[in-house]
Parts: C-alpha cells; structure tokens; sequence
C-alpha cells in the first residue's frame, strides 16, 4: 500500500512540475502585458500643455489668413471665406455627440478638440460672411438651421505628408457602417445670463461641431439625430482617423448649398448623393496646410 501510496506522489509530483511551470509562464506574460500596457498609457496621455507645444511644432500658421485670437489657433481668411482651426485627437472609435469640442471639454465624446472657444468660432464664422440660424429645438422638433459650413481636416501622416478629408468621412453611422453624409450649419448657439449678470456663450461648455442635436451647438447637422446614449447614431471611423494626440488642422468653409440631410435614411441611389461627398479636396483648402519648417 506504501508502494502504491509513494508511485501516486512521484506521478502527481511529476504532473504538477509542467503544470506549475506553465502557470509561472501565463503569469509573467500578464506582468509583461501589464507593464507594457502601462508604459503605452504613459506615453498615450499628453498634458494639455504638451498638447498645444504639439500642435504649435507641427503647423505653421495657414497662409493669407489673419489671427484672430491672440492666444489660441484660431484664423480666418475672408477672401476664401474660411475659418481655420488647430487642434488634435482625442478619440477614434467612441460614439459620439461631436466631432469637434473645445479643448478640455467634452473630449470623451468627440474625435477633434480645438485649441479655440466656440465663441471665437462664432465669430470667425460671422467675419467672413456666414449667417446663424437657429439651433435645434424640441417638442415639437425642429432642425437646426443657418449657413452651411463644410469641413475639412488635415493633417500629416507618418512620414509628413500632408493629408486632407472632409469630415463626414471621420464619421460613420452606427447601423449602416458608412460615413456619415449629412451636413453642418451654423446654428448659432446661444447667450446665457447668470444670476451675477454675466453672460456665458453656451458652445463654449462643448458644443462647438454637433453630431446630435443640441439647443447650444454652435455647428449642427440639420436632421434629427438623438442625443441619448440609447440612440447615439455616430460612432468615430476609426481606421480612417489618425492616433490619438495626433495634431489636425480643420477648415470651416462657407457654402451656398442647401444642407444635405433632410430625414434619417440614407440614398438609396449613389447619383443621389450630393457631389460634395466624392469631390477631391478643393486647393484652397490645402493651402491651409503648411508644415512647420525645421
């Protein structure tokens, strides 16, 4: 019986080496990918202040455009009629409310934050020309409205070369995956008056590029699309968006067109779609990228 007892042990013995060994193993990857993980996330989180040396050391101000803050990256070029921003970016593959906030709002919930106020937006937008309408009101529902403003990003890849698209592209509805195709106007926000007597331009809490509708965007889309988490319809395109922290130029250009996006459905036939969605990036707007000269 002790024979078989000590043959048991040496054969468990035997089995529990290897067994031990690969748990040792499992462990120290999960330590490795642990550390790892750690070190991208250290290298993933940039201060504010190490954001704007960023994005200030990789764009020189867009030619033939006049400051108009002087603080932050803001310009405008009355002649082309845009407005141009400096920013970066802040998520990739989230659903969203924005595709654009200021810098150090609402971030977790947009792809581009600027280094601008809203206000400063709303007012570059009204010196070259573009009229406010109204922002989006509920109950009954009605669409934002004012001038349209189509945008575009650009940015430098890998190896420094400039790049360009228009947002829509950055943007893809949740239940169809395509990008989106709506466009923006100039809703205007609006003016708020604390019991101090102050006034508060509201955009300035996030609202500065909309993808759901709010009675405080600066930019919304012109259709309904809902802001509750449960019916968020936007989600970042996220394999058509550079990293995260990346620095990206955005140009807010005025448009005679009727906004696109009068319901929810999408066109069912492609030569329905406004040309605007397919055009190649105008020239004008890629002038507006000018790599800072080392």
């Amino acid at each position: 019986m002790n024979r078989v007892l000590w043959n048991a042990s040496n054969w468990l013995s035997a089995f529990a080496m290897p067994f031990r060994a690969c748990l040792i193993f499992v462990a120290l990857i999960s330590i490795s990918s642990l550390i790892a993980a750690d070190a991208d996330e250290e290298a993933f989180w940039m201060s504010p202040e190490e954001l704007r040396k960023r994005v200030d050391d990789t764009f020189e101000p867009p030619a033939d455009c006049k400051p108009l803050h002087p603080k932050n990256r803001i310009w405008i070029n009355r002649d082309e009629q845009f407005v141009v921003l400096d920013g970066y970016i802040v998520q990739r593959d989230v659903q969203l409310e924005l595709f654009a906030c200021p810098a150090g709002s609402k971030e977790h919930e947009a792809i581009v934050a600027v280094i601008a106020r809203a206000q400063s937006v709303h007012a570059g937008l009204l010196a070259i020309g573009a009229k406010p309408g109204k922002p989006a009101s509920f109950d009954p529902f009605k669409p934002a409205s004012g001038t349209t403003i189509r945008v575009y990003a650009l940015w430098l890849d890998n190896d420094g070369k400039p790049k360009a698209t228009l947002a829509q592209n950055w943007i893809r509805r949740i239940d169809t995956k395509k990008a989106m195709t709506w466009d923006w106007v100039f809703a205007g926000s609006q003016m708020y008056k604390d019991e101090e007597g102050k006034t508060h331009y509201l955009g300035d809490s996030g609202e500065l590029i909309s993808v759901s509708n709010f009675t405080t965007s600066t930019m919304d889309v012109a259709v309904r699309s809902d802001q509750a988490n449960s019916a968020l319809m936007f989600e970042g395109f996220a394999d058509r968006i550079p990293p995260r922290n990346s620095p990206v130029r955005l140009v807010l250009s005025l448009s005679s067109d009727t906004p696109f996006g009068t319901d929810l459905s999408e066109p069912k036939d492609k030569d329905k779609e406004p040309a605007f969605l397919t055009e190649e990036v105008p020239e004008s707007v890629l002038k507006c990228l000018e790599p800072k000269k080392k």
